[in-house]
Parts: C-alpha cells; structure tokens; sequence
C-alpha cells in the first residue's frame, strides 16, 4: 500500500514587501491531518484522528518545522522577484512517498502566481525548469537564493520527511489495525426502462478494498461499471463507491460484491419504491469524477484569496473608520 506525506507553504508579497504570515498545511496519505495557525504560532491538528493518534509531541515538533519552512521561502520569494509592485504568492509542495515494496521516493515543487515553474527529484536530486522564459528567469533567480543549499541538505530534507511518515502511519496502525466497511446500496430512476445502482462502502481501513458488481455471481466487465476513488474521511477510515445500470425489474439478479482486509460479502439491491431525489443525489459523483481535476486546482488559488481578503479585513479592522 502506497503512502504518503506532502506539505504545502505558501507565501504572498504585496508591492514588493513579502508579508509575514504564511500559509502551511500537512497531508497523511492525501488526508489532511495539520495546519499552521497563524494567530496562535502553533501547528493545530485538523481531525479527531489527528489528535488522537499522533500525540503532543508531534504538534511541537511540526510547528517549528512549518516555522522554519515558512521563514526559508519568505526569504526566497524575496529574491527570486526583486521589488515587484502587486500581490504576488510563491508556493512550495513537498512529498515524499513509501510505495508497495519499501522503496521511496519524494520532489518537491514551487509555483510563482500559481504557475509552476521548477521541480526537484529528492531521489535523484534532479532539477526540471518550466520552458517559459519567466519560468527560466525565476529559476536562475531561485539557485542564487539557493546555492548554499547542497545535495546533502535535500538528502537531509528527505530522510526527515520519510522518518516522519514512518513514524505516523506507525502510530495509526498501533491504533486501528482494521475497520470494517459499512456498505449501502441504493438504486435509482434512470431512462429508457434502466436503473442506476449504486454500491457505497464507508468507515473502513485499511484503505485497499474491493468492490464491484455481480450479475448472476459473475463480476460485471469494467466498462460496465463507474468507480470512485477511495477517499479519506475526517476520522481517519475511507470511502469510495461504484455504480452501474442494469434494466429496471431485473434488480434480484444483481449484487455488490466487498472484499476488504481478507473478509467479504455481498449485498442485494433493495426492492421498493424509487425516489426522485435519489436520482439527483446519486448524480453528483459522476459530476465530481470529471471536475476534480479543476476543483484541485482552483483549491491553491482560493485559498490564497481567501486569505489576502482576510489579511486586509484584520488591517482594517486594526486601523478603525
């Protein structure tokens, strides 16, 4: 099983003065699970989970790690642009990665304005630049900022980051070994004599489960079948769901097979009356399968918004009517 550790820094520059609060947060296996809090210093833990797995000591140890990270790309924005007049933002996104047979990996990867424009291997400690020539130009900018910083330093940075994700995904299977998946299944109107069905499971972990249709006790092909994608929950366990559509009044011969941490079983579609808002609601995940991919990249942006807009809501407030 595949896992996880990436943080996100962010931070902004308003008419060539680079501000002194920064944005941080940390994701767990693309959960997010710690965020710096600009008005305490403190890193908060984000999740029941969080905090009732990972212990006090971890909250220390992140916020002067998030600290340290915010005050290094402070200073690097403030190189790589000069006294440029505006709002300008400069984002940095580690991750570092433990895959299925023990090897790692890891990169990091800086955006100016939201654009990428370097990346780093922590692997291979090797460097791609965007082919824009602004891109060029921020990246020549960026090793002048950075040429105290030798091969070592990233090999440093990525054994930290790697130590950390051992120790966390440690401290959560001591916790919960397994977590059975609670499973719904649900069915719909749909046109033309078809009805949709939906098999949902929720609540389980480990995150690798199986799931799919059954006609007759046989495995329906994947083409014939819509899948989420396995999704964490604030509490720490997983969700996902799979669909399909089969001709109304043949619903018995039908079920959804689970199979999850070595136990399975299978479950029926429900008989009984169809509800209109069933079928809307059932809808919505087709939609989020084709958005994610805009939604994930418009979430850096609107945050960064969201934040300037709070930044100068807090200055007014401070200099009064």
């Amino acid at each position: 099983e595949l896992h996880s550790l990436r943080y996100n820094v962010t931070v902004l520059s308003r008419d060539g003065s680079v501000q002194s609060e920064f944005l941080t947060e940390g994701h767990l296996d693309s959960q997010l699970f710690v965020r710096y809090d600009r008005e305490t210093r403190r890193a908060r833990p984000q999740g029941q989970w969080a905090e009732a797995v990972l212990g006090a000591k971890t909250w220390d140890t992140e916020t002067g790690d998030l600290t340290e990270n915010g005050k290094d790309l402070r200073r690097t924005l403030t190189h790589i642009e000069g006294q440029k007049g505006g709002l300008h933002s400069l984002q940095d996104i580690q991750n570092c990665e433990i895959y299925e047979d023990g090897s790692t990996g890891g990169s990091r990867h800086f955006y100016y304005d939201g654009e990428r424009f370097l990346s780093l291997n922590l692997a291979t400690q090797e460097w791609t630049v965007a082919q824009s020539s602004r891109a060029q130009t921020l990246a020549m900018n960026f090793w002048k900022e950075d040429t105290m910083k030798t091969n070592t330093h990233y090999h440093a940075m990525q054994a930290d980051c790697l130590k950390k994700l051992r120790r966390y995904q440690k401290s959560r299977v001591a916790v919960r070994r397994t977590a059975p998946p609670m499973v719904n299944v649900t069915h719909s109107e749909a046109s033309e004599g078809n009805i949709t069905v939906t098999c949902r499971a929720s609540g389980f972990y480990p995150r690798n489960i199986a799931l799919t249709w059954r006609q007759d006790g046989v495995s329906l092909n994947h083409d014939a079948q819509r899948w989420g994608g396995i999704l964490p929950d604030q509490n720490g366990t997983y969700q996902t769901w799979v669909a399909t559509r089969i001709r109304q009044g043949e619903e018995q011969r039908f079920a959804c097979y689970m199979e999850h941490s070595g136990n399975h079983s299978t479950h029926t579609v429900p008989s009984g009356k169809v509800l209109v808002f069933q079928s809307q609601w059932l809808d919505i995940p087709y939609v989020l399968g084709v958005a994610a991919a805009a939604v994930a990249a418009a979430a850096a942006i609107f945050v960064i918004i969201l934040y300037v807009l709070c930044c100068k809501k807090k200055t007014s407030a401070a200099e009064g009517p």
